[in-house]
């Protein structure tokens, strides 16, 4: 994958970004990442786990949370000499369950709140009448 990257890389561009989505209880080794990516050439994007069903499923929980400015992961990547993003978007879009649209159809048939998501109603699109059924499927 660093190899990749570098392909990628033309004189004085930017970094390219390694970006995590940081789950409560997960490893972050800095030593292991610098014997592949080069500090010079690569930063770290650490982002939340979205909360999904998915997620919840799993036991997957999110270690970046509002409020909470400071980890030892994000400590511990700048002492090895990375530049470190911390990219918490808007909250709002968990609720609304825009962070990971692809899920909607999920979160209408699980019939189950997900903690911290997906609280807004789901509204009939252009994909879905007010009855449920998809377009051509809905009695005429």
């Amino acid at each position: 994958m660093a190899e990749y990257g570098r392909a990628f890389l033309e004189g004085d561009d930017r970094r390219i970004a390694l970006n995590f989505a940081l789950a409560e209880n997960m490893p972050v080794d800095p030593g292991a990442l610098l014997a592949h990516f080069s500090p010079q050439l690569f930063l770290i994007k650490i982002t939340p786990v979205n909360p999904t069903h998915r997620a919840a499923l799993n036991g997957i929980v999110s270690h970046v949370t509002p409020g909470r400015e400071t980890y030892g992961a994000v400590t511990d990547l700048k002492k090895a000499g990375y530049d470190v993003i911390l990219s918490i978007g808007e909250l709002e879009e968990n609720l609304i369950g825009s962070n990971c649209g692809q899920f909607v159809t999920r979160v209408r048939n699980a019939g189950a709140a997900v903690e911290g998501g997906y609280t807004y109603p789901l509204m009939p699109g252009r994909h879905e009448t007010a009855d449920g059924e998809g377009p051509g499927t809905a009695s005429r």
